[in-house]
């Protein structure tokens, strides 16, 4: 009995040990399991850390790029106080090329050589020849704050060249065949291939940014100046015209002229352009008139959206002396100033100023250079002299009651009727007086407008 106890009792240990022994095989397959789902964690989360610090850093890059892209269109500006415009390839030279490099001493930028980090690959991909075909002009360094320093938004270069059918992939003429030879030009609705009146030559800006991880991007685009308007006559209305002078019994000479020669030497307009009927009183000289001109060929809603981008309201660009009335339904200048004007050996500075509803201008003293845009009723009254173009989308009235005089040269047009009075007194005049030059040297001011835009693969 003794033995069969014993027996029993080595059977029980027997049993115990080997469940212990799964026990413990089974806690190591879980330690083992959760050690493996940790490690799969923590590469899981290293991988989302790695994969979102690669986003982050395509991200940086795209607008580095862009950052580039932007400081070459806003210096292509000539009016901008660093333009290059200047200095940028000339037409019809394709083959001449421009790069604003973004480089300092710890980090130099070479694009045109081909052991450099930051080598133009792209360049030989839109212009046949390569750099071995190219006149590459000198440099211009970026002037970005922090600029030579490694301080600065990350682009390394920015490409500027003249856009042609082949470098830009775009069959202009629909011919079949992408032109290489000829540079492209913009007339404000299409791009040509020869340089129509007013053309305006399409830039082609190619950007480089890279990030210390070696994330980069490479960003195009095309860009252009806006053509100046050619207007129909001196002055436009698209209604009736009202044009009343002095009484022939207050004084012989007149004082209302509206002069479409152009002062710059230029072809010649009507003084004044209709679409409905001119109605002329009292003394006054214009050169030729227009009227019962249907379809009207400009609508000045379609300009000012146009401009409207490049456009300062105007309440910040004289806040002092411009204020919406009560009721803010309109704007109230007194002794404005729209941009100063040239004088001496100054240039003067042209400003694009927006309207967004009726404005009266009123005093003695007002002064303005380069484009006015009113999207409503424009009322003058007193002493105004402007250099440039006016265009109201709504009805126009320039009154002088004692004295004073209204002087606009350049061009006006107004949406609604038109309505010139200076019969008060001999000592009041107007003259509008048709400048191409003015107006082309407002539309300087104006930033270039991007037409394309794309990123390049590498």
């Amino acid at each position: 009995m003794s033995g069969r106890r014993k027996l029993g009792t080595a059977q029980q240990a027997n049993r115990s040990d080997s469940q212990s022994g799964i026990a413990l095989l089974i806690a190591l397959l879980i330690i083992a399991s959760l050690t493996a789902l940790s490690l799969s964690l923590v590469l899981f989360t290293q991988s989302e850390t790695e994969l979102g610090g690669t986003i982050a850093s395509q991200g940086q890059a795209y607008y580095a790029a862009l950052a580039g892209l932007e400081e070459a269109r806003g210096r292509l500006n000539p009016d901008a106080p660093d333009q290059i415009l200047t200095l940028a390839p000339q037409p019809p030279r394709i083959d001449q090329v421009l790069y604003l490099v973004n480089s300092n001493s710890h980090d130099p930028v070479r694009p045109t050589l081909a052991s450099s980090p930051y080598y133009d690959y792209e360049y030989a991909k839109e212009f046949p020849g390569g750099f071995a075909s190219a006149q590459v002009l000198p440099w211009v360094a970026s002037d970005q704050p922090g600029a030579g320093t490694p301080y600065v938004i990350p682009y390394k270069w920015v490409r500027i060249t003249l856009a042609t059918e082949y470098a830009s992939k775009t069959d202009v003429n629909q011919d079949g065949i992408l032109n290489s030879t000829s540079p492209l030009y913009w007339d404000g609705a299409h791009q040509n291939l020869t340089p129509p009146p007013n053309g305006i030559p399409v830039y082609m800006l190619t950007a480089l940014a890279e990030e210390p991880n070696s994330v980069r991007k490479i960003l195009q685009e095309e860009v252009v100046a806006t053509p100046p308007l050619v207007p129909a006559g001196g002055v436009e209305t698209a209604g009736f015209a009202t044009l009343t002078g002095l009484s022939a019994r207050l004084h012989r000479s007149a004082n209302l002229t509206l002069d479409g020669k152009d002062a710059c030497g230029g072809p010649s307009v009507p003084g004044i352009a209709a679409g409905s009927r001119i109605r002329i009183s009292g003394r006054s000289n214009i050169s030729s008139s227009l009227q019962d001109l249907r379809p009207f060929p400009q609508s000045a809603a379609s300009i000012i959206q146009s401009l409207l981008p490049g456009a300062v309201p105007i309440l910040d660009v004289d806040p002092k002396q411009v204020t919406l009335t009560a009721g803010g339904g309109s704007l109230v200048g007194t002794n404005v100033t729209l941009g100063q004007l040239p004088g001496g050996s100054s240039p003067g500075q042209p400003v694009v100023v927006y309207a967004d509803r009726s404005l009266e201008i009123s005093g003695f003293s007002s002064t303005g250079y380069g484009i006015l845009l009113v999207n409503g009723n424009l009322s003058i009254t007193g002493g105004f002299n402007y250099h440039g173009l006016i265009v109201a989308n709504g009805e126009v009235s320039l009154d002088l009651s004692s004295r004073g005089s209204i002087d606009v040269l350049g061009s006006l047009i107004s949406s609604g009727n038109l309505s010139i009075n200076s019969s008060a007194s001999p000592r009041t005049s107007v003259n509008l007086n048709y400048d191409s030059c003015v107006v082309r040297d407002a539309y300087r001011s104006i930033p270039l407008v991007v037409r394309s835009f794309k990123q390049l693969s590498f």
